[in-house]
């Protein structure tokens, strides 16, 4: 079930939406959480039977161990190694399902490996192992939220309801299957407060809001650029030779389609979450208009961002740090251990993460190297000195140029079916090739672009449009360049009910096509 069918619009939603409210009307919080976790269950069954029962298995595994965790004491000898038997788990199921890396490093003949590589990868597993391994890290640094969470659990009866509000903690569908990943204490105050207890009509109008908004990004804008991409992207796999022009137009189409795909998921997670009175983390906020990698990185998939920097790039640069003052080494080996390579392998998880091919370790070392050269440029006396003498405005213009040329090329290697075909698309986009041209229709494709590259820098995004009503957690504070006077202009009225519901008539005209969100491949 995904969120743009009408099955889930129309009658999964609103029936989980009134179960929901009347249990917490009839009996309290743990049963209107248990309606929650039971639904997810239900959302998520329709991805297959074995990877439900793996999703319980996760489910169980984790919260026995943080229940154990939190009654060993400190210094218990066991509490470390129940500790990474639990995180073992989590990476262990990971890489079964989903990285192929022995796959792809063998060329396809790895023998058992390869037909592990093979194994279908359960919908969602990469966020709600994810979800599970930062909630085990507090359990195991005893955070606040997750002792509250856990306190009294002494009898059966009890251990039970922590478990159904732990499900739905972690498997809540509007966050299960692409996030946002959520941290305990983000989830527990919000159900635990006087607030979840009672229904909010503006709750309902502003998630409304964020799911029109959302569906019409994704359904109108995102899957019929799509078109041109497949068109462009697939010429430039078989060696055509494609009209510059074109492969600009296909480069710029799949910028476009990512853009509103993922932002179309993520406005349509708030939405839902907000229905049933939670505010979620903001996972995605104005990408493009970042200003550099670095910036990007804290505005596009945020939860995911924290999450790897906490287990990952934090641990390695401290590591090495550490290592290049207990040895004194000179100022360029401490800066390639602390910086450098900790970065470069934080980037190729995150593009492996994304799938075990050769385009996403490629985009990973692009990525990687980028992002360190323009922490390095920016900690430099030259840049420090030309922030003073340069107007900020001519800077911003700059840098943002530089900073869209180069996440068009990177993101063409992430599209592109080889490494290859993605260095073909690169010679046609620089007139390298000779020949005729491949002809393709670019009216409407121009249109398309012309419009959503328009709503990327000149609107404000749905969270400040909607900012008023504090719809999300800020995952991080982020500079909003759209234009002041269009933000919180958003009102519970019928003029933005009309908006809404011409959004969503809009939507549905193309919705039986139902394509899948992109990141749900991921």
């Amino acid at each position: 079930m995904i969120f743009i069918d009408p099955v889930f619009l129309f009658l999964f939603l609103p029936t989980t939406l009134l179960a929901f409210y009347l249990a917490m009307w009839a009996w309290g919080r743990n049963e209107a959480l248990l309606v929650m976790f039971i639904a997810s269950l239900i959302f998520y069954i329709p991805y297959g039977i074995s990877s439900a029962v793996l999703l319980l298995v996760a489910l169980l595994v984790n919260f026995g161990v943080a229940n154990a965790l939190l009654r060993l004491g400190d210094a218990h000898p066991y509490r470390r190694i129940l500790y990474g038997i639990g995180q073992t788990y989590n990476i262990a199921s990971l890489f079964y399902f989903k990285y192929k890396i022995v796959s792809i490093l063998l060329g396809g003949h790895g023998g058992l490996f390869t037909d592990v590589a093979g194994v279908a990868i359960p919908a969602g597993i990469s966020f709600y192992t994810f979800h599970q391994a930062a909630f085990l890290a507090d359990a195991y640094v005893r955070e606040k939220s997750v002792v509250e969470f856990f306190e009294g659990n002494r009898s059966l009866r009890k251990n039970f309801w922590s478990f159904c509000r732990y499900g739905a903690f972690v498997s809540f569908f509007p966050q299960l299957i692409i996030g946002p990943i959520t941290y305990l204490h983000e989830f527990h105050p919000q159900v635990k407060s006087k607030k979840f207890l009672h229904f909010d009509p503006v709750n309902i109008a502003v998630g409304l809001a964020f799911v029109s908004i959302g569906m019409f990004k994704k359904v109108v804008i995102a899957d019929n650029v799509a078109q041109t991409v497949d068109l462009v992207f697939g010429a430039a796999e078989v060696g055509a030779v494609i009209d510059p022009a074109h492969a600009w137009i296909g480069a710029l189409s799949y910028m476009v389609q990512l853009y509103f795909d993922f932002s179309g998921y993520s406005d349509m997670a708030l939405g839902l979450a907000r229905m049933f009175g939670l505010r979620y983390p903001i996972n995605f906020f104005s990408p493009f208009k970042a200003t550099g990698i670095i910036d990007y990185y804290r505005r596009w998939h945020m939860t995911l961002t924290r999450v790897i920097a906490r287990f990952l790039y934090t641990p390695l640069s401290i590591a090495g740090t550490r290592y290049s003052v207990q040895r004194r080494l000179s100022p360029l080996p401490t800066q390639i251990l602390s910086l450098w390579l900790p970065i470069i392998i934080n980037f190729q998880i995150i593009s492996l993460w994304h799938g075990a091919t050769w385009t996403f370790v490629v985009f990973g070392v692009m990525h990687g190297l980028w992002y360190a050269s323009e922490v390095q440029l920016r900690a430099s006396k030259r840049y420090k000195n030309m922030r003073k003498t340069t107007s900020p405005i001519i800077r911003l213009i700059f840098e943002r140029a530089i900073f869209f040329l180069l996440l068009c090329l990177s993101l063409t290697m992430f599209r592109s079916e080889s490494v290859g075909a993605a260095f073909h698309l690169y010679a046609q986009m620089f007139g390298a090739s000779t020949g005729a041209p491949s002809a393709f229709e670019m009216r409407q494709p121009v249109f398309m672009l012309l419009c959503g590259f328009s709503i990327i820098y000149l609107m404000p995004n749905s969270v400040e449009l909607l900012r008023r009503y504090r719809p999300a957690i800020m995952t991080y504070e982020n500079v909003s360049y759209g234009v002041a006077f269009l933000r919180n202009i958003w009102r519970p009225s019928w003029a933005w009910a009309t908006f809404a519901a011409i959004l969503t008539i809009s939507s549905l005209f193309y919705v039986s096509r139902q394509p899948p969100f992109l990141y749900q491949g991921f």
